[in-house]
């Protein structure tokens, strides 16, 4: 047993084992939501319906073409599409590890697996049919290739690590818009070192993963300008970059003490391991150290510009490359602690995931989900013939009918230029599911569920439009609550 620890490979046997465990929990019973049921519903229609749904959304069909072929080979239960995400999440955890090796040793490559394993980030986004996994997986391929490159000592053109920089940046371009203030951190590094044959031999890479990407290119226009007219974010400031911190290294949302409790720790452990590196920049000769820097700084800076230049775009998930990078940054950090520190270190962080984590994947948050699949039982439990079941919009219509595609739905247009109004007609077309106006799907009937998230309730003030409109024309007669999912039963006076 000592020698199976006394090796990197022994511990690393048991952080992915780890990191495979966080990964599947609840992974077949937690349920999809809007945005997981969108990929699926996109997804499943074929590689030619995926082109045309996505030409006019905000993301490349990267992913969706990959969960295509996923479905294809693996099924379609919640568990079966996970695999995808959990597949590309313990990837990463592989890349920090290698990736931290090859910077700053062994040690700080089995911390920075560790610590990647446990970031809340990570484990939400491994459960979630999303392109982020990809964003992240593709970033960390391109990282690892530009360190290789950064490294080398020879004059040559490097074509391994030039195939790993085109992979890296055309996989991370199809997954997401905002792929390239990622690919751009090291042309900034290269620059500032004015390293210019690896800044020629990093330009030849990128320019290969374009060619791979060129495809898409025609279409990244028209998503732009869908961009600027969709993207619902606020231009940034002090709050959001305190936003981005929690994201990264703890999660939002919080109950408002954690808030200021995580929010200190995040803010410590950011001084504590920004003088911890000063220290061994004094210490040692670290070529990899500014290269991770740029890494895990310089996207969310220039995000923050572009949101005053162009659109705000400051996305915490838009530079999960740069979470990763300022975790491997931790890592080392914690690698040249004393070692009675490096175990409490580990110690620490792993009792915190083991108190802390299960509360969010049972109780708060975005982790927590309204029980689609229980609310399609009850209604047609109770549904009549000639019963209308109407969705207040797509967040709720989507996922629910992906449970139940026999159960008869439609669901109301999001108000027309407003922040919800994302569903774009193409999409509409690829996956032929359209809203309906209100008249028209009431005409005639007798009974209307009415379907509608609590919160959109709130925040209307109990003055919800579409709600109104149902009240004045036919009488409430219960209201049935399935998590933060209202299920409303209308008949005729």
């Amino acid at each position: 047993m000592k020698k199976f620890f006394a090796v990197p490979y022994g511990w690393m046997v048991l952080i992915l084992l780890l990191a495979f465990a966080l990964r599947v929990f609840w992974a077949d019973t937690r349920p999809l939501w809007y945005d997981d049921a969108f990929s699926v519903l996109l997804s499943e229609r074929g590689i030619a319906a995926i082109a045309s749904g996505t030409a006019a959304d905000t993301m490349p069909p990267g992913y969706y073409a990959l969960l295509f072929v996923w479905i294809n080979g693996f099924g379609q239960s919640p568990f079966a599409m996970r695999m995808l995400p959990v597949a590309m999440s313990m990837l990463i955890v592989v890349l920090a590890y290698v990736i931290a090796k090859r910077a700053f040793g062994g040690r700080a490559g089995i911390f920075a697996a560790l610590f990647v394993t446990l970031m809340p980030l990570q484990i939400y986004h491994a459960q979630e049919l999303r392109m982020y996994t990809l964003l992240t997986l593709g970033g960390c391929i391109f990282l690892y290739g530009v360190l290789r490159l950064q490294m080398r000592q020879d004059a040559r053109w490097c074509w391994n690590e030039l195939a790993l920089i085109a992979l890296g940046a055309a996989l991370a371009l199809y997954a997401h818009n905002l792929a390239f203030v990622t690919l751009l951190a090291a042309n900034f590094y290269f620059l500032y070192q004015r390293a210019w044959r690896k800044e020629l031999q990093l330009l030849a890479g990128q320019f290969a993963g374009a060619l791979l990407f060129a495809p898409w290119l025609l279409y990244v226009p028209t998503q732009l300008e869908k961009i600027q007219r969709a993207f619902w974010t606020q231009q940034p400031g002090l709050a959001e970059i305190a936003q981005m911190l929690l994201v990264w290294l703890t999660y939002l949302p919080l109950p408002p003490l954690l808030i200021a409790i995580a929010l200190f720790a995040c803010v410590l452990a950011l001084v504590l391991a920004s003088w911890g590196l000063i220290k061994i920049a004094r210490r040692e000769k670290l070529p990899a150290l500014g290269l991770l820097v740029c890494f895990a700084f310089a996207p969310p800076l220039l995000l923050f510009i572009l949101s005053y230049l162009i659109r705000p775009v400051f996305v915490p998930r838009g530079a999960m490359v740069s979470a990763t990078a300022l975790v491997i940054l931790f890592a080392l950090v914690a690698s040249r602690a004393p070692r009675a520190m490096r175990v409490a270190v580990i110690v620490g962080v792993c009792a915190l995931a083991i108190l802390l984590l299960p509360f969010y994947y049972a109780i708060y948050g975005e982790w927590r989900r309204a029980p689609f699949a229980e609310a399609d039982a009850f209604l047609r439990a109770q549904r009549r013939d000639g019963d209308i079941i109407l969705h207040d919009n797509k967040l709720s219509f989507f996922p629910m009918h992906w449970y139940d595609r026999a159960l008869p739905q439609v669901f109301l247009a999001d108000p027309p230029l407003s922040d919800n109004d994302t569903l774009a007609p193409a999409s509409q077309a690829a996956m032929q599911l359209f809203p309906v106006e209100m008249d028209a799907a009431l005409r005639g009937t007798t009974r209307v569920w009415f379907v509608i998230f609590d919160t959109a309730v709130q925040e209307a003030g109990g003055a919800h439009l579409n709600l109104a409109r149902l009240d004045a024309r036919f009488q409430r007669l219960g209201t049935f609550r399935y998590g933060d999912l209202d299920l409303v039963l209308y008949a005729v006076r």
